[in-house]
C-alpha cells in the first residue's frame, strides 16, 4: 500500500468514516517498526489504542446503565419531595426576612419634626454651622497656600543662584 492510500485512510479514520477492515489495514501498517516519519504521530496513537484497548473496552462496559429498582425509584421520589419541602421553607423564610427589612427601612425615614417651621429652623442652623466650619477650613488652606508660595519663591531663587554659579 502506498503513502497516498495510507494518508487517505488516516484522514478517513479521523473523520470516523473507516470500516473495521480499513482500520485493521491501517493498524497493520502503522504498528510496524519502520513507519515513515510523516505517519509517526499516527503510529503512536494506534500503538496507544492497541495497548490499551482491553482497558478501554472494560471501562466502556462498566458504564452500562443498571436498571433502577423500584426501591431506588421510590427513594428518589422521597428525596425530591424532601428537597421541595426544604426549598419552600427557605423561600417562606426569605420572603419574611425581606418584609422585616422593608419595614425597618421605612421607620428610618420618619419625620423628626411635626411642625415645618421647626424643621426649617433646624435646617438653617445646621447649614450655618456647616458654613462656619467650612470657612475655617478654607482660611487654613489659604494660609498654607501662602506659606507654600513663599517656600517656592525661596527654592526658585536658590535654583537661579545655583545655575548662575
Amino acid at each position: 500500500m502506498n503513502s497516498n492510500d495510507i494518508r487517505k485512510l488516516v484522514e478517513k479514520f479521523y473523520e470516523g468514516k473507516t470500516s473495521l477492515e480499513e482500520e485493521r489495514t491501517l493498524a497493520d501498517f502503522l504498528l510496524r517498526d519502520n513507519v515513515p516519519d510523516e505517519f509517526f504521530p499516527d503510529s503512536k496513537l494506534f500503538y496507544a489504542l492497541n495497548t490499551h484497548s482491553m482497558a478501554i473496552a472494560s471501562l466502556i462496559d462498566s458504564f452500562k446503565e443498571e436498571q433502577p429498582s423500584d426501591k431506588k425509584i421510590k427513594m428518589s421520589h422521597a428525596k425530591y419531595w424532601a428537597i421541595g419541602v426544604a426549598a419552600s421553607f427557605a423561600l417562606i423564610l426569605g420572603v419574611r426576612q425581606f418584609q422585616k427589612s422593608q419595614h425597618a427601612e421605612s421607620t428610618l425615614f420618619t419625620d423628626t419634626y411635626k411642625n415645618p417651621d421647626d424643621a426649617y429652623r433646624a435646617t438653617v442652623e445646621a447649614l450655618q454651622l456647616f458654613s462656619d466650619n467650612f470657612s475655617k477650613g478654607t482660611e487654613s488652606v489659604e494660609k498654607a497656600n501662602m506659606h507654600l508660595e513663599k517656600a517656592q519663591e525661596i527654592i526658585n531663587q536658590s535654583l537661579k543662584q545655583g545655575i548662575e554659579k
